[in-house]
């Protein structure tokens, strides 16, 4: 016997970020993302900023950890440019298309594992105009 769906619309997480580079903790953050999406009935970004020579499109493993599990769903990529910094980049994201929510992972790519959060997260969580949930 399955539960019934708890698919309810929510007029406080219509729109969520989630800041995507591919990390363990990324991913985590995306999957916390796509749930609340599920039962709030909220349009998901997932948001890639792209550093000069970076290879590789960390959108391609969002897009198979989504898979079909929602709908309501877009991939965007912005690059870096001279003088920006990544967090900038995502708090003026969020002001143009006005998001209610930001999942992001406590730390990135970061090699530094002696730190519990990282500087990207820690910017949302000081800057931001809306509510800023950081994952572990």
């Amino acid at each position: 016997m399955s539960e019934a769906p708890t698919y309810e619309i929510s007029f406080m997480l219509r729109r969520i970020l989630v800041p995507f580079d591919g990390s363990s903790l990324s991913l985590k953050a995306l999957n916390i993302a796509v749930d609340l999406a599920r039962h709030y009935g909220s349009q998901l970004t997932v948001l890639y900023v792209k550093v000069p020579g970076e290879t590789g499109d960390p959108l391609n493993l969002a897009r198979s950890a989504v898979g079909k599990k929602i709908t309501n769903v877009r991939y965007k990529t912005i690059e870096l440019k001279e003088n920006e910094s990544i967090s900038s980049i995502i708090l003026k994201e969020v002001v143009e298309e006005s998001y209610d929510l930001i999942v992001v992972g406590a730390r990135g790519k970061t090699s530094y594992f002696d730190l519990s959060i990282g500087s990207i997260p820690l910017a949302l969580a000081v800057n931001s105009t809306c509510s800023v949930l950081i994952v572990r």
